[in-house]
């Protein structure tokens, strides 16, 4: 089949966006506790996850509040990287293409899984749970807790099993009011970190979070590190070793793998060839990109997807 702008790949079009009901049946949770689902309100509260089985990146319908109790996962969020360790959370946004690998045996998290709809308006006005959920641009969505922070989330985490579990009248609607405040702590976890990290703050670490953006924004459209240097006003030689010092990647590495994890999306959840998968991400031939892709995993594109074409 010629590939052609008729038959590339429309997101809009594509069913590969993960329900929260998805998640959970993807998850293991440490027996004898159970998933806590309301699966038509938009609303999950896993405990004791031990088995995440999804390596492959993923993007969702639906806001996640993450808390790690024990072991270690190396995270791709969007255009962000970090290692989570225990005593930690971090946040995922609708839409955002996001993958865990490198998990370790010891996993135990808490995973808080909610849609805009489950806040009803009564609870919380439509530009407050806004701010609430845009983060800084500036910060990683990722949050080391003191032993206090810690405490404040494990407890109300205790509050909401307590709610779903006991069933009593109101307590859909204490489970509401709950997420809400989780929200609102997490976000003051936020501004204590911003305050407290000179390196957040600092010229440097905020030139390399707009690359990042930038990235994630433009990789589809821009491959060069020049291009995105001139978008962001400064000479590729300063970016490159911004890029390097704060990340120790090179800034190439850090285009390559942003288009590297959409290409791992788009092969295990598409259904798309990788004639049109090559096509959307803006390269020549199938052939070049299935050198690139070997390049980033060692297999050949054909090889990596499920069923081969």
């Amino acid at each position: 089949m010629r590939v052609t702008k008729e038959n590339v790949i429309r997101e809009e079009k594509t069913n590969i966006v993960l329900g929260i009901n998805d998640i959970v049946a993807k998850v293991t949770l440490r027996e004898p506790l159970k998933k806590r689902v309301f699966p038509n309100q938009g609303f999950a509260l896993l405990t004791n996850v031990t088995d995440l089985s999804c390596g492959s990146p993923v993007k969702t319908d639906h806001y996640a509040i993450i808390i790690a109790h024990r072991g270690t996962s190396l995270k791709t969020s969007g255009r962000s990287e970090y290692h989570v360790e225990p005593k930690t959370m971090h946040f995922v946004t609708p839409g955002m293409i996001h993958a865990y690998t490198e998990v370790s045996n010891d996993l135990e998290w808490t995973m808080v899984l909610f849609k805009r709809s489950f806040i009803a308006e009564s609870y919380i006005r439509e530009d407050i749970f806004a701010q609430l959920v845009e983060l800084s641009p500036d910060i990683i969505p990722y949050f080391t807790l003191t032993e206090e922070r810690y405490d404040v989330f494990t407890k109300m985490l205790q509050a909401m099993t307590a709610e779903y579990d006991l069933e009593k009248p109101l307590s859909f609607q204490f489970l509401k009011l709950l997420t809400v405040q989780m929200l609102y702590e997490m976000n003051r976890t936020c501004e204590e970190c911003l305050n407290n990290s000179s390196r957040q703050l600092s010229r440097q670490y905020q030139l390399v979070s707009a690359f990042r953006k930038l990235v994630d924004e433009e990789f589809l459209a821009i491959r060069t590190v020049k291009e995105f240097s001139d978008k962001l006003n400064i000479s590729p030689k300063l970016l490159y070793k911004a890029v390097r010092e704060e990340t120790g990647h090179s800034a190439l590495q850090i285009i390559h793998n942003r288009i590297y994890l959409e290409a791992q999306f788009l092969i295990t959840s598409s259904g798309y060839s990788i004639k049109q998968i090559a096509y959307h991400l803006g390269f020549d031939t199938s052939s070049h990109f299935g050198r690139f892709f070997k390049q980033c995993s060692g297999l050949n594109p054909s090889k990596f997807k499920p069923n081969n074409e």
